[in-house]
């Protein structure tokens, strides 16, 4: 500003150069700022949109996993309501063999009873005397 003060005594055409020549390093200082300021711009909407994409497959991602997730937890209630139902049938066929095993025993028992006391066993298979040899005293040590 100073120098605008003194510039009165200057000629009117050196001023108007003067003023020219700041006005040119100004426009060419502006334009340089301009140049600048659009390379920020350009570099921070390519950042913006990398950002985003990142952003996207991270979204995806958790989308697959969410959805990942929700079948393994499907897959191990059906497993789990299928095991549940093959075990409980497992218990009842047990329980049946048990009871068959009872009751095979019961009948064996019944019926080794009624062979004894009836002795039918001598009716189909009658015994017959077992010779009894006996041995000779000079045989005999």
């Amino acid at each position: 500003m100073a120098f605008f003060n003194n510039s009165n005594n200057l000629p009117s055409n050196v001023r108007v150069s003067i003023l020219e020549e700041k006005l040119q390093s100004y426009d060419e200082l502006s334009k340089q700022m301009l140049s600048k300021l659009e390379q920020a711009v350009e570099k921070i909407s390519e950042s913006n949109s990398n950002i985003s994409q990142i952003l996207i497959r991270h979204e995806e991602k958790i989308e697959r996993a969410t959805e990942d997730k929700d079948i393994m937890y499907s897959v191990i209630h059906n497993n789990e309501d299928r095991l549940s139902k093959q075990i409980e049938t497992n218990r009842a066929a047990i329980q049946d063999l048990k009871n068959f095993r009872w009751l095979w025993a019961g009948a064996i028992l019944a019926s080794s009873f009624f062979v004894s006391q009836f002795k039918i066993v001598e009716y189909f298979m009658p015994q017959q005397p077992v010779p009894i040899y006996e041995i000779p005293n000079n045989q005999a040590r």
